[in-house]
């Protein structure tokens, strides 16, 4: 029997072809990491790394440091997304939305919720404002191991109809442009 750990899946770039999820041209500015079988809490994390291009194993040691345990059951709460997302120069909001329309242009979205267990799975959420070339359009990137489609525009059935959207908007840390007087 090996020892070894499993060899991790490179990231997947945006797929390119017409039609499929994107308008001709168009190449999404983040790239897809997949969740790893048996993995117990990389959704949101693998979220984060394609927000930050960092590797997933990185930001897992940073979890530990604030808080998530090693072993045993565990769950990446959104306020240690956002410490996470902070340590990488972006900002991180929870918030909620009823419909879609109010989701931001760049979000961690719950799929999958269940107000029952107040679980989800975090997918990352892009929105791409209109130009007098090109309509505007939201897709969703999906961090899942198990054959869902990873870049949708059809993402309406990741979400329940009847519950808020919880969400993180995510936005680049504002500059600091020196003292003020």
């Amino acid at each position: 029997m090996s020892t070894t750990t499993p060899a991790t899946k490179p990231p997947v770039a945006a797929p390119t072809k017409p039609g499929a999820v994107f308008p001709e041209g168009f190449v999404s500015p983040f790239t897809r990491v997949e969740m790893q079988p048996g993995v117990r809490i990389d959704d949101g994390l693998c979220c984060v790394a394609m927000l930050t291009k960092q590797p997933v194993q990185a930001l897992m040691q940073q979890a530990y440091h604030l808080g998530v345990p090693e072993y045993g059951p565990a769950w990446i709460y959104p306020s240690m997304l956002i410490s996470l997302l902070n340590a990488h120069d972006l900002v991180g909001v929870q918030k909620e939305a009823t419909v879609i329309d109010q989701l931001p242009d760049v979000a961690l979205i719950t799929a999958d919720y269940n107000p029952e267990t107040e679980y989800g799975r975090w997918v990352l959420w892009h929105h791409i404002r209109g130009t007098e070339t090109q309509q505007s359009f939201s897709y969703v990137i999906d961090p899942n191991c198990w054959g869902l489609s990873p870049f949708t525009k059809d993402f309406k059935g990741l979400l329940t109809s009847k519950q808020p959207i919880y969400y993180i908007e995510v936005t680049p840390k504002p500059v600091n442009k020196g003292k003020a007087k």
